[in-house]
């Protein structure tokens, strides 16, 4: 007799999601009832349409050319019928080099003719349509034509497009919370603002509601020095863009790489580590004084609050309509962080992974303020490949396949000395490193090996690229036509301490030894130098003994003349 499970416990095995799926079907089912029941003539506001569904919404920024070919064919609205032929699907991804000097300045020049084609997808107009099904037609429609405008930008030589959402539920995400906000802001990194900025969608918020203020944050404002930030607010105030600076983290400078090394090494004399420590809070709070006595920064959460509404116009009267501000922009740009400081509680999920958020959220901080969070948008940019949005975090570092290309382009920005310093090493002199060596190099140092013995670097790329993005790494552009990029990096990095390239010095010369660092070209300059080089040729050569085999002391005597003894035996002593 088979044994019955309690009616209080849930099912296990094959039919563990049974109750789940005829749950939903049954809400489901229900849902569709209620909201046919509903007279949709009576619908204003498009933002206010409840939801089919409230599952979250996943974010696709990249795809095949088979699943970009079946997605335009589902907002077409396209049937088709299966024919066995003999076509095949090429996938045409071109391979990602690392731009130089002369190809970013052409490149720029080029992305300033065609910015105006650089859009983003617009929700239908209320009068175009007149209930659900007429709206999500439209949508389709819409959606399908923006992408193929972007198909024939692409199209270009020379442009190349950032990936870009490509999910048509995460552009009705930022439509909701466009039409329900009174003011729009947008969220970048201060460190490249102009990457994550959109001007098309400051654009966007004034053809919805000409009313609508829209304000630019730059978050982690604290990593810029304030030559960078007079610099970029110069600019912004050319432009005619209301910037603010902010920064969302507590603590006002990142900490070093090695910095908790070297606490641990300091802790094994207490005199030392109560003389560094309070040394350490005299820096920190002459810094504090620094950064909090510029007027360009903002840290508190009160005076940014009131800046928005000073924005906004809020009077402060009892029973005026509550200001709604929408927190828009790209994915891990600190949106969650933001709101979560200005409330003064977590309220948000934040993850260092882009993407967290995946559906938007209002948070009514107080009677005259609303906050609105809207999931991480990609929009449509120009770049120079996936490597600059992996270093800039956009992409999840994770998911990285090429660990080459994005240590390649921040070579060339980064001055190789600054990667020295901060990781304790030292890369070889003979010639210009190559991306190989220098992963090659931490990854020996820090430790990082396969299970074949060699360094594993996919894992120091990984960990170069978090720092990056986390701030202990530094690299911030140049705002265009203000300065050069050669001299905003003198303002960026300045001396470093040369005692610490002694520590990979050691480590240098062991993967010298084994080799490690030996790649295509210095293999085959190795090749070429070993066989076309001078060299003296020598031979073993092997004495004929004759007459008897002498008796070995307590040996027996065998005279086994044709026994095969192998060649480091018998040229043991010679």
């Amino acid at each position: 007799m088979t044994k019955r499970r309690p009616n209080n416990r849930l099912p296990t095995g094959a039919n563990k999601s049974l109750g789940n799926s005829l749950r939903n079907a049954h809400h489901k089912a229900s849902r569709a009832h209620r909201i046919g029941k509903n007279d949709e003539d009576d619908i204003d506001n498009p933002a206010f349409v409840e939801k089919e569904s409230i599952h979250y919404i996943e974010s696709i920024t990249d795809e095949t050319s088979l699943e970009e070919f079946l997605a335009k064919a589902e907002l077409a609205d396209r049937q088709f019928t299966a024919e066995r032929e003999s076509f095949r699907i090429l996938d045409n991804t071109p391979t990602i080099v690392v731009p130089s000097v002369l190809d970013i300045a052409e490149n720029v020049k080029l992305q300033d003719e065609y910015k105006d084609r650089l859009k983003i997808p617009r929700r239908p107009p209320k009068d175009t349509w007149e209930d659900l099904e007429d709206l999500k037609k439209l949508e389709n429609e819409n959606f399908l034509k923006w992408r193929n405008d972007l198909a024939a930008l692409q199209q270009v030589n020379g442009l190349v497009l950032t990936p870009f959402e490509r999910n048509l539920d995460m552009w009705r995400e930022l439509w909701r919370v466009v039409e329900r906000s009174d003011i729009v802001i947008q969220i970048v990194d201060a460190r490249n603002p102009l990457l994550f900025y959109s001007m098309d969608l400051d654009d966007y918020v004034k053809e919805v509601d000409p009313a609508k203020q829209t304000v630019l944050l730059l978050n982690k404002s604290d990593l810029l020095e304030e030559e960078h930030l007079q610099m970029w607010m110069d600019y912004f105030k050319e432009k005619k863009i209301q910037a603010i600076f902010w920064s969302a983290i507590e603590n006002p400078k990142p900490m070093k790489i090695d910095e908790e090394e070297e606490r641990a090494s300091m802790s094994e004399d207490s005199e030392s580590e109560s003389t560094s420590t309070t040394t350490m809070e005299q820096d920190s709070e002459v810094l504090t004084a620094e950064t909090t006595s510029s007027d360009l920064l903002i840290r508190d959460s009160a005076a940014l609050i009131e800046s928005l509404k000073r924005i906004g116009m809020v009077k402060g009267v009892p029973g005026e309509k509550q200001l709604t501000v929408g927190f828009v922009g790209y994915p891990n740009v600190g949106k969650s962080s933001t709101i979560n400081k200005l409330v003064g509680a977590k309220k948000v999920a934040v993850s260092a992974t882009p993407g967290k958020t995946r559906h938007f959220q209002t948070i009514h901080l107080d009677e005259e303020l609303c906050l609105c969070d809207c999931p991480g948008l990609v929009m449509p940019a120009f770049a120079f490949g996936r490597d600059e949005m992996l270093l800039n975090g956009i992409l999840p570092v994770d998911h990285m396949r090429d660990h080459f290309g994005p240590i390649g382009l921040l070579m060339m920005r980064m001055p190789l000395n600054i990667l020295e310093d901060a990781y304790a090493m030292m890369l070889p002199k003979e010639g210009k490193p190559s991306p190989l060596s220098l992963l090659t190099c931490l990854a020996f140092v820090r430790g990082f090996m396969s299970s074949a013995g060699i360094p594993d670097c996919s894992r120091a790329a990984r960990l170069i690229i978090k720092d990056l993005i986390a701030g202990k790494l530094l690299w911030v552009a140049a705002p265009p036509a203000a300065t050069s990029q050669e001299d905003f990096d003198r303002i960026t990095y300045r001396e470093t301490d040369t005692e610490r390239k002694q520590k990979g010095q050691v480590a240098l010369e062991q993967i010298e030894k084994r080799g490690l660092l030996n790649g295509d070209e210095q293999r085959s300059k190795q090749l070429d130098a070993n066989y076309f080089g001078e060299g003296v040729g020598t031979a073993h050569v092997k004495g004929v003994s004759r007459g008897v085999t002498k008796k070995k002391d307590g040996g027996k005597k065998h005279n086994n003349r044709n026994k095969k003894e192998k060649l480091r035996r018998v040229y043991a002593d010679q």
